[in-house]
């Protein structure tokens, strides 16, 4: 009954916009303020309505981040070291240039010299200093702080020299270790870095939210609270915050960046972010002239929008469509670390017996996804091939068999998912398809995106549906997630980002390995090796590689979509 409902209410929902959208033709909903001229026949001003759907990140301090949604703001708030480009190549940001030496292990960064923290209460007078070499020593010290409660230290654990000792000094009390060695400041404007060994995904890495470079005034003055009061060099700044509604976003009239006409960053005069949940209803505001873009497309309405064959927007329709191939995978994982999902037959079973295919045609409709039948990494880094690696499809008959060897199942098994509307969608698939192939019955149960998080990395969930976004273009992003380096001995702390505390000695050798080498066709082959071993065990259900779709207003300019689906939205510009 319950299934029937939420199906009719759907239903309703689906059919109220496809009314709408059969009037759009009939609106025009080109805003009317006024616009300031720059060069190059580029525009200034303007408020850019950007909803993001996963709701209430949970936090933004960059230590902290460990969702997209989060990253995505701090992307707005904060600058980096190193960004990438529409293509995700490494390009220069706080960093005007950087030299890796030989053997891999020293990188050396030049920093530039015109860049300002926000104006704010933390500094003398509310007004904003200089950035020097000495905040990006403390930011990236901080992210191997356990006192700042960080997620980031997996990045730097066992990598950069110094910093796991610094570590665990930090978490044991002793104040003999007061620096990373491997961290430092030649002077105030250079950095260098160096590691215990090479490490080719480092540079890219130092793009990741934990790379955002903060002021140690900000985090003094706001202590526990920083991370509801963000302080960066970006190109906005925060002006207030409201949990499961919105924040508001204003330019940072001191940011350092230019565009080829000389015009300073960013060009629109603030961001206001919405936190609805419901792809329909954010549709219906983008229809309605009240989101200069919506990201995601209903799954009900993908065919009404979409033609199936081209992928093209239908005619008739005038805002502008961008498609990309994601870095994005989704899937269900397991803890590894306690029954029942210790048993890897039990794991192995419910791979089998979830019809991948089904899902995307019947339930997905045909929209941006494609069944995950490899591995985890998606099929979108050049040079790798995922076809080579053996994942599963749709066989109830060797799942019932699996099934059969392992212990008594407790009934009924919980899978957590967060309130996106598709993954709810696929988890009742799911559910049928369990109790029918398997005989086990499956209870759903919806938790807050930011708690979800938190329970997931404490181990506090047996199953749960999610999806990686990269944080970097490379193999290495993915593989990690199952990397038993990072799983702690205590049960109960945070394993990030092995979530599922899935340990294979093979698997982090091989992993480790690779990630030493600079040769790409070595290196791939040895990630090759590893991740079809993880597949073999199963840690996580892999269900969908998807396509990003994004729907912008007309008069929306310099926006590419890359295949992380960042919202750079420090170059875009209006045009009315």
């Amino acid at each position: 009954m319950r299934a029937r409902t939420r199906n009719s209410v759907r239903q309703s929902a689906a059919l109220a916009l496809v009314i709408a959208l059969a009037l759009w033709s009939c609106k025009q909903h080109t805003p009317t303020h006024t616009l300031r001229p720059a060069r190059g026949a580029i525009h200034y001003g303007g408020t850019y309505h950007i909803n993001m759907l996963r709701g209430n990140p949970n936090g933004l301090d960059p230590v902290l981040i460990t969702s997209k949604l989060a990253d995505d703001i701090a992307l707005q708030l904060y600058d980096r070291l190193v960004t990438f480009d529409s293509l995700l190549r490494p390009q220069p940001e706080l960093a005007r240039r950087w030299e890796i030496s030989a053997d891999g292990k020293r990188y050396t960064f030049h920093l530039r010299t015109d860049v300002r923290f926000h104006d704010d209460p933390c500094f003398p007078g509310g007004i904003g200093r200089h950035m020097t070499a000495a905040d990006v020593v403390y930011s990236l010290t901080r992210a191997c702080d356990p006192l700042a409660k960080t997620t980031a230290f997996w990045i730097f654990k066992d990598k950069v020299r110094g910093a796991t000792r610094f570590y665990t000094a930090r978490a044991t009390g002793d104040t003999t270790v007061t620096a990373i060695e491997g961290i430092t400041a030649a002077d105030d404007s250079t950095v260098i870095i160096e590691l215990e060994r090479p490490y080719t995904p480092f540079l890219l890495q130092l793009a990741n939210a934990f790379g955002c470079i903060v002021p140690r005034e900000a985090v003094e003055f706001y202590g526990a609270n920083f991370f509801r009061h963000p302080v960066g060099t970006g190109p906005f700044r925060l002006v207030w915050w409201k949990d499961d509604y919105g924040m508001l976003l204003v330019r940072n009239e001191h940011y350092w960046q230019r565009d080829q006409w000389g015009n300073a960053l960013p060009y629109l005069d603030s961001l206001l972010i919405t936190f609805i949940k419901d792809d329909k209803v954010q549709l219906q505001q983008f229809l309605d002239g009240q989101l200069e873009e919506s990201y995601s497309i209903p799954t009900e309405l993908f065919d009404v929008l979409i033609d199936p064959t081209t992928r093209q927007l239908r005619a008739g329709y005038p805002f502008h469509l961008q498609a990309k191939p994601a870095l994005l995978t989704w899937f269900i994982d397991f803890n590894c670390s306690r029954p029942p999902f210790s048993d890897r037959a039990l794991r192995q079973a419910i791979s089998w017996a979830i019809d991948r295919e089904r899902i995307v045609r019947y339930v997905l409709r045909n929209s941006p996804w494609a069944a995950a039948t490899h591995g985890v990494t998606p099929p979108v880094l050049p040079g790798y091939d995922i076809t080579q690696i053996e994942g599963y499809h749709f066989d109830p008959v060797r799942g019932r068999a699996l099934l059969s060897q392992c212990r008594a199942v407790p009934q009924p098994l919980v899978l957590h998912v967060y309130p996106e509307p598709r993954l709810l969608q696929v988890a009742e698939a799911i559910q049928s398809m369990l109790a029918e192939h398997l005989g086990i019955e499956l209870r759903i149960e919806v938790i807050q995106f930011a708690q979800f998080l938190d329970l997931a990395e404490r181990g506090q969930l047996a199953m749960w549906g999610t999806r990686w976004y990269g944080d970097y273009p490379d193999v290495e992003n993915y593989l990690s997630l199952f990397d038993g380096s990072f799983v702690p001995d205590d049960t109960h702390a945070p394993s990030y980002p092995n979530s599922t505390r899935y340990r294979n000695d093979t698997v982090t050798a091989l992993l480790q390995k690779a990630a030493s080498l600079t040769d790409a066709r070595v290196r791939y082959a040895l990630y090759r090796e590893a991740e079809q071993r993880i597949m073999r065990d199963s840690p996580a259900a892999m269900l969908f590689y998807e396509t990003h779709y994004r729907l912008l207003q007309p008069y929306v300019r310099n926006y590419p979509l890359d295949a992380m689906a960042r919202p750079v939205l420090k170059h875009v510009w209006f045009a009315w």
